[in-house]
């Protein structure tokens, strides 16, 4: 039976430069850096937890989707926040969200939606 999930895995035109997008300008450790180029690189906070699988769109290997939307939670939006603004993100200041939760949202060099969540919903 299943045992747990790897993670998503999500085909991209550029893999080297949204991996280090993710590692170097958003802080998301890279804990597999792939076959190559890359490419089949695992982006997680560990090894063994859930994360974003990377391949490379022109091999044909994983399907291909529309754009995807990330989520991942921050201690503190405002610091985080000022550290993706110094690393050179393009991003909005953090808002309080309708449903009672600050947000901070940006976009990854592939046009993916990153949301990023101060409280716990």
């Amino acid at each position: 039976m299943i045992e747990g999930f790897e993670g998503i895995n999500i085909a991209v035109n550029d893999p080297k430069t949204f991996v280090l997008f993710y590692k170097d300008q958003l802080g998301v450790p890279l804990v597999f850096e792939g076959h190559g180029n890359y490419v089949g690189a695992k982006l997680a906070f560990s090894r063994n937890d859930p994360g974003i699988i990377v391949w490379d769109k022109a091999s044909g290997d994983v399907a291909v989707h529309d754009l995807t939307e990330f989520v991942f939670r921050s201690a503190d939006l405002d610091k985080t926040y000022e550290t993706l603004k110094f690393n050179g993100v393009d991003i909005q200041p953090p808002f309080l969200a309708e449903w009672g939760g600050k947000e901070l949202r940006c976009a990854d060099p592939e046009g993916n939606s990153i949301l990023i969540l101060e409280e716990a919903y």
